[in-house]
């Protein structure tokens, strides 16, 4: 008598498809709700959605064997392993880094290009060179380079912003001569280090290169009296001066601050190097 298998339920196809289309609308959610910066740069965004497209449309045509069996045994429970992470993923909402997070590190006070092109276990590295001395705080020394630097200079003021924190950090540490004395200004994070003294604290910005994976908080060292007032992880918009400090063997620019108000949290914490 001759046995039809047409009639025959695939649990491991099920199976393979429920997983496709759950990993795929996770990842489709993170875009939808902003999320997904959190977890990776803007530009993999993309990559994300084509990646999802071709999981869906695996899925679906997969379905087509929901009801035939082929002659081979299959454990179809070892699938199941796959749904851990899958609930995980929706149960535990996304979190923003904090000073806190033991994989960051301290504040990287060097210059960034480096982190920018290293992996995650390359996040140290060495200082610009401060080159020779000029006046400081003269405006002809940055006024010819300011738009090529990415410096937004106003009544002679550095304004560092969320879209050029990248490009001032970097000019700023790559030619401090040509900076100090001039007047500062930028929003950042609060970051404390046992290394601090009580009057010490870096105003700084989570750095994402590629993904979470590879975050580094990157930004300047401030010298503030009351600096033990001020929270971890609190936003402050620091106001002060350019001047310059050894560090770890190295010369970097540090901020002497003359004021220290209150900001609100960016709708993204991180920048980007590119």
């Amino acid at each position: 008598m001759k046995t039809t298998t047409e009639s025959c339920f695939n649990l491991n196809t099920a199976l393979k498809s429920i997983l496709l289309l759950g990993f795929a609308s996770f990842f489709l959610y993170t875009i939808f709700s902003g999320s997904v910066n959190m977890y990776v740069h803007p530009r993999n965004i993309p990559i994300i959605i084509f990646a999802s497209a071709v999981m869906i449309i695996i899925a679906f045509l997969m379905l087509g064997g929901l009801f035939t069996i082929s002659g081979k045994k299959i454990r179809s429970w070892s699938l199941l392993f796959y749904i851990i992470p899958l609930i995980m993923a929706f149960a535990l909402p996304a979190k923003a880094f904090s000073s806190n997070d033991g994989s960051l590190g301290s504040v990287e006070f060097s210059g960034i290009d480096s982190k920018a092109d290293s992996t995650p276990s390359q996040k140290t590295g060495q200082a610009a060179d401060s080159g020779s001395s000029s006046d400081p705080g003269s405006s002809d020394n940055v006024s010819g380079g300011a738009k090529d630097s990415g410096l937004q200079i106003q009544d002679g003021v550095i304004k560092v912003t969320d879209s050029n924190f990248y490009q001032c950090v970097n000019e700023i540490y790559s030619n401090i001569d040509k900076y100090i004395g001039m007047k500062i200004e930028c929003v950042g994070m609060v970051f404390k280090s046992d290394q601090y003294t009580n009057e010490e604290f870096a105003a700084a910005r989570l750095m994402m290169v590629c993904c979470a994976a590879d975050m580094v908080p990157v930004g300047f060292m401030c010298s503030y009296a009351q600096a033990s007032e001020l929270k971890t992880d609190s936003w402050k918009k620091v106001t002060g001066i350019i001047d310059q400090k050894q560090c770890d063997g190295n010369i970097v620019p540090y901020v002497k601050v003359l004021t220290v108000e209150d900001a609100e949290k960016p709708d993204n914490e991180y920048i980007y190097p590119y």
